[in-house]
């Protein structure tokens, strides 16, 4: 299944960014992370199924709550994408 991840600063960043998708009907769920991911030490990521992150990127633009970096995870690897 391919998804997006989402990267956060902290813990409350990326509980910010789950409460602005909360009534959007948007399945994310909050993973923690290690280094591989955040390029920053441990961290969290949101979790967003592919058919979703249209709807996920256009709330978050909407709401002002950003990702760090958002990575498209597919069966083929993983690439770095503009929110």
């Amino acid at each position: 299944m391919d998804y997006y991840l989402l990267t956060a600063r902290s813990i409350t960043h990326v509980q910010q960014m789950a409460k602005a998708l909360e009534h959007t009907g948007v399945n994310a769920k909050i993973r923690r992370v290690g280094t591989g991911v955040t390029k920053s030490g441990c961290g969290y990521t949101l979790q967003v199924p592919e058919r979703q992150y249209p709807r996920c990127a256009e709330r978050l633009r909407a709401a002002n709550v950003r990702p760090v970096r958002v990575l498209h995870v597919t069966g083929g690897g993983t690439q770095e994408v503009p929110l």
